[in-house]
Formats: C-alpha cells, sequence, structure tokens
C-alpha cells in the first residue's frame, strides 16, 4: 500500500492533510491576476505548519480506495508515520509523490515543495467592456417590416378534458373492497364473543382431572340448598365459580397457572366427555345476601368479557 501518494491525493482534494508526527500540509492560494486580455487563475503552493487536527479522514480515504477496513488503513498511517521519523533522523527524505518530500534541518521537520509542483486552475476569458450588438436604426416607419399577426379563429372552441372512466372505476372497487372488509370484519368481531369452540380429538384426561357435570349459569339471588354445586351450611353459601371456559386443554392449563401465579386458589375441571375444561375458583362460606355483589367482583376481575358462572 502506497501510503504518500494517498497522502498527495488527499492533500489536492481537500487542500490540507495531517499526518500524525510529522505534522499539517496545507495547499495555500495565491492571489489572480490579470495579464491584460485573461483572468489568470490563481496558483497553490504548499505550507507546513506543525499544528493539525486529528481526525480519521485521511484513514477513511485510504480505506474507501482500498477497499479496507478503517483499522487496517490506520495501522499502515501509524507504521508510515514511525518509518518516516526513523528515515528523518537518518537524514535521509520522506518523498510525497508530486507534490515535494519532507526534510529534517538541524532538528525540525520541513517540507520542501517539487520544483516542477503545479496546481493552477484554467484560465477565464474577459472583457473589461462588452461590446454592444449593432442595432438597426430606422428612419420612416417605412422601413419597419411588417409583422403579420397570429390569426385566432373565433369558432374554435377550447376541448374540456373528458371523465376519466377508468379512475372512476378503480375508485368504485375500491369503495366496494372496504366495505366487503368491514362487513366480514364485523362478522369475525361478532363470531369471537362465543367462547365455544369445535372439540379437539385428544386423549381423554378425566382420569388426572375432576368431573363436572355441566355448567350453568344460575342466579345468585334464588340459591338455596337444592341447587346443585352450592352448599348451604349454618346460613353460609359454598360453591365453585366458573372463571374461564376452554375447549382446548393446554390454553385451559397455561391460563390456570398463570392465575395461580398471582395468589388466587384455582383448580381445572372437565366435562365427562373431556370436551370441555372449566377454570374454577372455590368460594366458601359466603352470605347469600353477598352472593350477587360477590359475583360482579370476580366478573370484572377475572373476565370481564363473557362474565362468570356458578359450576353445577
Amino acid at each position: 500500500m502506497d501510503v504518500a501518494k494517498y497522502i498527495g491525493l488527499f492533500l489536492l482534494k481537500n487542500n490540507f492533510v495531517y499526518i500524525h508526527g510529522l505534522g499539517n500540509l496545507e495547499l495555500r492560494k495565491r492571489s489572480a491576476s490579470y495579464d491584460g486580455e485573461n483572468l489568470v487563475g490563481p496558483s497553490y503552493e504548499v505550507a507546513m505548519t506543525p499544528m493539525g487536527s486529528i481526525d480519521d479522514n485521511l484513514a477513511n480515504f485510504i480505506a474507501t480506495n482500498e477497499q479496507i477496513s478503517i483499522s487496517k488503513a490506520s495501522n499502515a498511517l501509524r507504521e508510515f508515520s514511525q518509518q518516516s521519523r526513523a528515515d528523518l533522523q537518518a537524514g535521509k527524505p520522506v518523498i510525497i509523490p508530486g507534490i515535494g518530500s519532507f526534510v529534517e534541518e538541524r532538528g525540525k521537520t520541513r517540507f520542501i515543495t517539487d520544483p516542477h509542483f503545479q496546481y493552477i486552475p484554467p484560465s477565464i476569458p474577459s472583457m473589461r467592456v462588452a461590446r454592444r450588438q449593432d442595432e438597426t436604426i430606422y428612419t420612416t416607419s417605412a422601413d419597419i417590416p411588417v409583422v403579420k399577426p397570429r390569426y385566432i379563429d373565433p369558432d374554435t372552441e377550447t376541448e374540456t378534458p373528458g371523465i376519466s372512466w377508468v379512475k372512476v372505476a378503480a375508485w368504485i372497487a375500491i369503495v366496494i373492497a372496504v366495505g366487503f372488509a368491514a362487513y366480514f370484519g364485523i362478522r369475525y368481531m361478532n363470531s369471537q364473543k362465543n367462547t365455544s369452540e369445535a372439540p379437539l380429538l385428544q386423549a381423554p384426561v378425566k382420569d388426572t382431572l375432576p368431573v363436572a357435570s355441566s355448567a350453568i349459569a344460575v342466579d345468585s339471588s334464588s340459591l338455596d340448598t337444592m341447587t346443585t354445586g352450592v352448599v348451604l351450611d349454618n346460613g353460609m353459601l359454598s360453591f365453585d365459580v366458573i372463571l374461564n371456559t376452554y375447549t382446548d386443554l393446554p390454553k385451559a392449563q397455561r391460563r390456570l397457572e398463570k392465575l395461580k401465579s398471582y395468589g388466587n386458589n384455582v383448580e381445572l375441571v372437565t366435562e365427562e366427555d373431556s370436551s370441555v375444561f372449566y377454570v374454577i375458583l372455590p368460594v366458601k362460606n359466603i352470605v347469600p345476601a353477598d352472593t350477587a355483589r360477590l359475583m360482579d367482583s370476580l366478573k370484572k376481575t377475572f373476565n370481564p368479557t363473557y362474565g362468570v358462572k356458578i359450576l353445577e
């Protein structure tokens, strides 16, 4: 990798380049001049300053042109700087091709511009006073050329743009599609309100789970000792409340584990045919008058959408 070549290219492109350990090179412009007929563009000379801004611009420039990583380009720059300082201490110049060379004189690093270095923009032709174009002078009105007026047909009518039936048909199709999407979307949302699902073919689990005969909603205001699933003991009620109903055992088990993780004493029961699974919450020793308030509280807490039921 020719690091010195990229240093020269970067200098010509950006008018400055900083080389760590050597210094900062700048292209300084000389004023333009006028030779009587042409403007001579400004010329440039290379000057070295000991101070400069430390950045990764030169490393990025080398990495982009060599198609290597920036870290590899930075390592190459560091090695070039170290080798250049060693060469300068040994009395050897460090040459930047086409630009000049670094030399060490009396313990100080200097940069000597190549005598053949030229960086001059092209000349710009110029005239101090622009010549006016010759104008034809008419002495009489008869000398003025006749300009024929543009003929406009009064019967010609401006055509109005027609209706684009393709765009009209496209908009009608879009409206119809949106209407169908809204209709089927509403039907889908309404169908989701039904918690019943088709039974899944799976191994019976009635040997491992308690069996519930049936699940119906019970009016808490009419509970008595004859209601199945409700026990009346010394004027206090005990019963099981269905919090959720599933036809998929894994879903029911996930719901059960989630409620247990929150500290709820819930259980899982199933129908005799293993087609429906209930997540229940045993409730004991409840005053009959508080049953309605208890059911409303359980509905808001555990199943606000579909409500809760008493297991019968």
